[in-house]
């Protein structure tokens, strides 16, 4: 298939586009940055790579004429950071206009089918959180209205090798923080780990290797699940706390906390993502549990920690 990756240098989709080149798919990657992750397959005829914005009309067209499958993942991220880092506007902008943008372009050039992630049904007042749903009904608008089948995998969080705890300091041009890497990378520091409000709230952690199938998956089925929105978890749940203790299990350190406010946009609450759809539809039950996963994690951020911190 020849498959246009948007946001494909990012975490999950470096990932993605490593397995879909490894299986010898043709693959277009736009994006705002080449990341060191997906700069080793520039010498790979079937891996191309185009630098510029969802938004930018000149370039959306032609990348979408003549592919099999879209896979969207470019996107504005964060639930705290769409607040105090990010114009509401902005976010609206490139979360929802980008994808509306994507969705005409697969409609234009007739591609068949569009994947691309949500995050989990939730009541937090953030422009993140209001953007990703938006764009789900805008899927099932464009599935039902103009035939372009579309497939929305909702994940928790997603975690693993590659995600950033600062992408600024890996050449990126964002600046986002995340939980298990900032939790890893403060301790070898020597610094307490901030954890934001009782570290009670619960999300589905999901393996990043369980993320990559799950697209490949919804990619290559040959069932129509257009409109559908499918749960990407194993209907079970962990709290920041049970995700330290488990941390501090696997790597035999004891993580010191420094519990302060919740950050603008968040609230504490309880998040399990029903996988009925996953197993009916894209015939997948994730093989990578929370200590298997953080045991594959933490050596990655330990050998990121002594090429970037003390550089």
């Amino acid at each position: 298939m020849n498959i246009l990756v948007t946001g494909g240098a990012g975490f999950v989709g470096s990932h993605l586009v490593d397995r879909l080149l490894k299986e010898n798919h043709e693959v277009t990657v736009l994006d705002l940055w080449e990341s060191q992750d997906i700069i080793k397959h520039n010498d790979n005829s079937f891996y191309h790579f185009v630098k510029g914005s969802i938004l930018d009309d000149n370039i959306i067209p032609s990348l979408a004429e003549g592919k099999d499958r879209i896979v969207h993942m470019a996107a504005i991220l964060g639930t705290s950071e769409s607040i105090t880092t990010y114009d509401a506007e902005q976010v609206a902008l490139v979360n929802v206009v980008g994808t509306i943008r994507i969705l005409k372009a697969a409609r234009k050039f007739s591609v068949p089918k569009v994947v691309f992630p949500t995050s989990p049904d939730v009541t937090w007042l953030n422009p993140y959180s209001i953007t990703k749903q938006t764009t789900e009904k805008f899927s099932q608008l464009f599935n039902k209205e103009y035939d372009i089948e579309t497939i929305a995998l909702k994940f928790g969080k997603i975690y693993g090798p590659r995600e950033r705890w600062l992408n600024a300091s890996m050449g990126s041009p964002f600046n986002y923080q995340f939980l298990i890497p900032s939790i890893i990378i403060e301790t070898l520091r020597g610094n307490p780990v901030k954890i934001y409000g009782d570290g009670n709230q619960k999300l589905e952690y999901i393996f990043v290797y369980d993320v990559v199938e799950s697209f490949v998956r919804a990619l290559k089925t040959e069932k129509n699940l257009g409109g559908e929105v499918i749960h990407v978890g194993r209907n079970k749940n962990y709290s920041v706390n049970n995700i330290i203790e488990t941390l501090e299990q696997c790597w035999d350190r004891k993580i010191e906390r420094k519990y302060i406010k919740m950050r603008p946009g968040e609230t504490s609450t309880e998040i399990i993502l029903d996988n009925k759809k996953l197993k009916d539809l894209l015939d997948y039950e994730l093989k990578w549990d929370l200590i298997k996963g953080l045991k594959e994690t933490i050596p990655y951020y330990e050998q990121a920690f002594k090429s970037f911190d003390n550089s």
